[in-house]
């Protein structure tokens, strides 16, 4: 491996990793508009960057985020699932449960 492979490796990775970072650690907890819109910005950077040093690498980020977003939803319709399940058994014991509110809203929380 050359020298200027190697180069090119450790440039995609630490794109990854930024992109990574922004958009699982710092989006998530940005509220203002202007700060989002910001954010935004440096992403776009970022996967332009990544798309000039490796267009296969750029091919293949998609893809993991493709799969990672399919993989979340379906874990949070099993999720939804169980919780309507265990709503059903808990309405005949317990009808006025604090539980049961509180499956309520997580289950609001995955519509």
């Amino acid at each position: 491996m050359t020298e200027q492979e190697i180069h090119v490796l450790l440039e995609v990775q630490y794109l990854k990793g930024r992109l990574d970072e922004l958009e699982y650690k710092a989006k998530p907890n940005i509220y203002s508009l202007h700060k989002s819109r910001m954010l935004d910005v440096r992403i776009d950077k970022y996967y332009n960057k990544l798309k000039n040093t490796s267009e296969l690498a750029y091919h293949l980020h998609a893809v993991e985020r493709s799969n990672i977003k399919q993989a979340k939803h379906k874990s949070q319709k099993n999720i939804k699932e169980i919780l309507i399940m265990a709503r059903e058994l808990l309405q005949d014991d317990y009808p006025d449960s604090e539980t049961l509110s509180i499956i309520n809203k997580q289950i609001e929380k995955y519509e």
